[in-house]
């Protein structure tokens, strides 16, 4: 397992976090998370049902992205195990954060993600950095034309508006 190698740089950081608690499950603080961020959803969306088709809504927009992030954080640490130690509670909690009220496939994210922490940032082994949108070699770099080619070039400056999109590139991948 990770950071299990006695002569790892990574071991005795591991070893510290343990002793400390940091990695212990806290049972209620999720409770009162999960609780809180759903009544806050629910208080948003009761917003905009009831504000109508008028402009005013997208006042509450803002309010639905952090409480959205929140919900995909929660669905995150579902799919760590963080939550509980229980794989079926874990799972449903997961599926309705990650399914329900994000709209994506929860059960490919945490395949991808534990794919991910297997192997990070190994060029031919995390799914995170396959040449997409973005690049992380040199080599990725070189064979990209057209519009990609330009994307590569500037992908420093589109890096934050281009994650705008994330959410839309997890729904599509999950389907596919």
């Amino acid at each position: 397992g990770v950071g299990q190698n006695p002569g790892s740089d990574f071991a005795p950081l591991l070893r510290t976090v343990r002793a400390r608690g940091l990695l212990d499950r806290r049972h209620g603080w999720y409770a009162r998370a999960i609780t809180v961020n759903a009544l806050a959803l629910a208080a948003v969306v009761t917003g905009v049902a009831l504000i109508g088709t008028s402009w005013w809504a997208l006042a509450l927009a803002p309010l639905l992205a952090v409480f959205s992030a929140r919900t995909a954080f929660i669905g995150h640490d579902a799919g760590h195990a963080q939550i509980t130690g229980n794989k079926w509670v874990g799972r449903a909690i997961g599926l309705v954060h990650g399914n329900l009220l994000l709209g994506m496939s929860y059960s490919w994210w945490n395949h991808k993600h534990n794919r991910h922490h297997a192997n990070p940032n190994h060029i031919d082994k995390d799914p995170d950095v396959v040449a997409d949108v973005l690049v992380f070699t040199g080599e990725q770099a070189e064979v990209r034309v057209g519009f990609r080619r330009w994307l590569t070039r500037n992908q420093a400056w589109l890096f934050f508006p281009l994650t705008l999109l994330e959410g839309v590139a997890l729904k599509v991948h999950g389907f596919q």
